[in-house]
């Protein structure tokens, strides 16, 4: 436990700013909460989970495995003899889980998000709200498109495509993500001189590799945590004066890459 508390204070003052590091403690502290709720609620006795190559899910428990005569599992509808040319994969799951996972069909995923790097206000963390509505092709693969809301030095909305890889699917089920879109700038660029200029803003990019566990809850919805790279390009008009001819105006645009470490929470439901 020391140690840990070390890991996060050495993490923190990577954040310099008191604000920011009271953001994160937070944060951290309400994951682990989670976690620690969810990992008590997993104790229990395993059950076995089928899963068949036509995407059915047959739950119960494994009586015979034999590679001859197939897989004989019995539950609450009786002995089932599956051949093992139809299966796919086996996997266990505890007492929480007792009805199959859901294989396909729709999911809504909504996040939390904060995005640690520096700006004009230092290092203060920038949030990022999103909502991600997509189609569930398997137990491994989730695909969406997303929209959301993050303050840099203006506020923009992303929209992205989101998809997700699932490694496994267990107590906690590993997974990587990457959201590639397009951020669209909500606000004027605030110059902040003694004109009080406030100059146009175009959007960019947004690139964002990620990398997180899933805790199931219930047979379909998950909590997920997650640690990742988040790009976002934007830029905004500059005008200089000619003091001595104040209608000799130069024009410029000036990009800005903002390049962040996002620590992210969210939930999907299915």
């Amino acid at each position: 436990m020391i140690g840990f508390k070390r890991l996060i204070h050495s993490l923190c003052c990577i954040f310099s700013n008191r604000k920011s590091c009271n953001l994160f403690h937070l944060f951290i502290a309400g994951v682990l909460l989670f976690i620690v709720t969810n990992d008590l609620e997993a104790q229990g006795k395993k059950h076995d989970v089928i899963y068949l190559k036509n995407s059915e899910v047959v739950f119960g428990r494994i009586l015979v495995s034999d590679s001859v005569k197939g897989i004989r599992i019995e539950n609450d509808c009786g002995i089932n003899l599956l051949a093992f040319s139809e299966v796919d994969s086996i996997q266990q799951y505890r007492d929480f889980m007792k009805t199959p996972v859901k294989t396909r069909g729709y999911y809504n995923l909504s996040s939390l998000a904060l995005l640690f790097g520096e700006g004009r206000d230092g290092y203060v963390p920038v949030p990022s709200l999103t909502m991600v509505n997509g189609y569930q092709f398997n137990r491994r693969l989730f695909t969406g498109l997303g929209i959301g809301y993050e303050y840099y030095d203006y506020a923009i909305m992303p929209l992205f495509l989101d998809a997700k890889y699932f490694f496994k699917h267990d107590v906690i089920s590993p997974f990587i993500s990457l959201k590639i879109g397009y951020g669209i700038p909500l606000q004027k660029y605030d110059n902040e001189n003694w004109y009080g200029d406030n100059y146009d803003t175009y959007g960019g990019v947004l690139v964002s590799p990620e990398l997180g566990v899933a805790f199931p809850v219930g047979s379909s919805d998950a909590f997920l945590v997650s640690i990742g790279y988040h790009h976002q390009q934007l830029s905004h008009d500059s005008y200089q004066y000619n003091w001595q001819n104040p209608e000799d105006v130069y024009k410029r645009r000036v990009y800005t890459n903002f390049n962040r470490i996002s620590l992210r929470i969210a939930f999907i439901f299915r």
